[in-house]
């Protein structure tokens, strides 16, 4: 399948399965824009996306830097085509251990950032692609990572 012209956004892209998606895209002629949590990530993703794309700093659970990220886009490239809501973390705890803070973390960072950046591209991309990943260990995890599990998958779409 061949995305020749075709803007990518992927989000968590500076390492594992978000470079190795922003590469694929890149091989089948999409322009990519990968995002990072730090300057550092933002930079060695453009680094290795070359003329074909390009780094950029993104906190996911930000709305004002959501924006931010997308007019960039936006007035360099054009809308995006392709979203890839990759970004995501682990807070690898008991469930009668977890705070709050931690919790809330993974919900803002795993959850509301696929709704808000797909909320933001969206009418843009109504003929278009937007993926959701979703770690899948739920065979492998015992009982008390259940609550990691739940909330991971929840995302999918």
């Amino acid at each position: 399948m061949s995305f020749e012209g075709k803007i990518a956004l992927v989000t968590g892209a500076s390492r594992g399965i978000g470079r190795a998606i922003a590469e694929t895209l890149v091989a089948r002629g999409a322009k990519v824009i990968g995002t990072a949590t730090s300057e550092n990530g933002a930079k060695n993703i453009s680094d290795y996306l070359g003329a074909n794309g390009k780094g950029l700093m993104l906190n996911v659970t930000d709305p004002a830097s959501i924006e931010s990220v997308l007019e960039n886009i936006r007035a360099e490239f054009g809308e995006v085509d392709i979203l890839v809501n990759n970004a995501g973390i682990t807070r690898d705890n008991l469930l009668m251990r977890m705070k709050d803070d931690e919790w809330n973390d993974i919900i803002e960072t795993n959850l509301s950032s696929v709704f808000r950046l797909s909320k933001a591209v969206m009418r843009a991309m109504m003929k278009s692609v937007v993926v959701a990943l979703s770690l899948l260990v739920l065979w492998l995890v015992p009982w008390e990572m259940q609550v990691r599990q739940t909330t991971l998958r929840r995302k999918r779409v």
